[in-house]
């Protein structure tokens, strides 16, 4: 009875010896550690995109968000995340270096960017290229009422936002001062703000003028004319045609009459057209999914802003640089680029 016991017991012990042998003799399979990542789970090919927009309270910025979340319902690709930011300038510069992948700006940013021109000529050309062309931004000068101001000769030895730095807006704006008589290297007190920075300042008394381009009417400039007490100067057609002349991707505008309350006429001003564009190595399905959606479901935002009414797929393909192959195979697709 002993002996079987014993026999019984060098069985099992064998059985656990072998157990554990073929545990050691596994592939390792442990948790990563502090210094290691571990591979996240599929997401079911959602593909994230940073978009670079404008100030919260500026056309770029509400055009963008409500496209960007439109495109993000409609298409199971992609999901748009909408960033404010700076402006064109701020836009080119992050998507360039791959901190966004979609960007607006002016046509004019664009093209110096991608072409290392104007505002690149030092920095070089930047990594984009064009995904669409979607709606005219205008010139404003804004004053308060009862102001003295009533043209922009009259900004000598004022206080003046000429627009964040470094941008078409600064362009513009310096532009129509010099035409007007006035230095704006010598003659004023520049300052350099972004779109909803300067408006405040004027609101709070702080400028005498502020300058901005953005879509009509804009959101900003609504707000702070609602009880009346702003103005817009006007500028001479004569001085628009020198401007447009020098510089081609300004145009002459007009800022019908009431559309900002309290200004009862007509102003004449420069328009320029608003871009989006994409880093370079974006994929070119990402870039046909964000064309395809943001033009097939235009209906869907339109309530966002008036400017919306105006992008189209006939002129949605005609910006100033190269397209990105994906929205370029998505314009031959729908016949409106041969």
């Amino acid at each position: 009875m002993k002996k079987s016991n014993k026999f019984k017991l060098v069985i099992s012990l064998l059985l656990l010896l072998v157990l554990i042998l073929t545990a050691c003799t596994q592939p390792a399979n442990p948790a990563p550690s502090q210094n290691e990542t571990a591979t996240p789970a599929p997401t079911g090919g959602t593909e994230e995109l940073i978009f670079g927009t404008g100030g919260t309270a500026g056309t770029y910025y509400i055009v963008g968000a409500a496209m960007g979340k439109v495109v993000s319902e409609r298409s199971d690709k992609l999901n748009i995340i909408v960033q404010a930011t700076k402006g064109s300038m701020e836009n080119i510069n992050l998507t360039s270096v791959g901190e966004m992948q979609l960007g607006m700006s002016n046509a004019d940013g664009v093209f110096d960017g991608y072409y290392g021109t104007g505002s690149y000529e030092k920095g070089g050309k930047q990594d984009i290229v064009g995904l669409m062309s979607l709606y005219m931004s205008a010139g404003h000068m804004v004053v308060k009422k009862n102001s003295g101001i009533n043209s922009y000769a009259d900004l000598k030895g004022k206080k003046v936002v000429l627009g964040p730095p470094s941008t078409t807006i600064v362009e513009m704006s310096k532009a129509i001062l010099r035409e007007h008589g006035v230095d704006p290297d010598k003659d004023i007190k520049p300052f350099y703000l972004s779109f909803d920075e300067g408006v405040s300042k004027l609101v709070d008394g702080d400028v005498d003028a502020s300058f901005f381009v953005a879509g009509v009417p804009t959101a900003a400039l609504m707000n702070a004319s609602s009880t009346g007490g702003v103005d817009l100067l006007d500028v001479e057609d004569a001085i628009l045609d020198k401007i447009a002349n020098e510089f081609p991707y300004f145009e002459k505008y007009t800022i019908p009459a009431n559309t900002y309350k309290g200004i009862d006429k007509d102003i004449r001003t420069l328009k320029i057209m608003t871009n989006i564009f994409a880093k370079s190595t974006l994929s070119d399905e990402a870039a046909y999914e964000f064309v395809k959606h943001a033009l097939e479901g235009v209906a869907d935002y339109t309530s966002a802003h008036t400017v919306v009414k105006e992008i189209t797929p006939e002129t949605a393909w005609k910006v100033p640089v190269p397209l990105h192959p994906g929205a370029e195979k998505y314009y031959r697709e729908i016949g409106v680029l041969k």
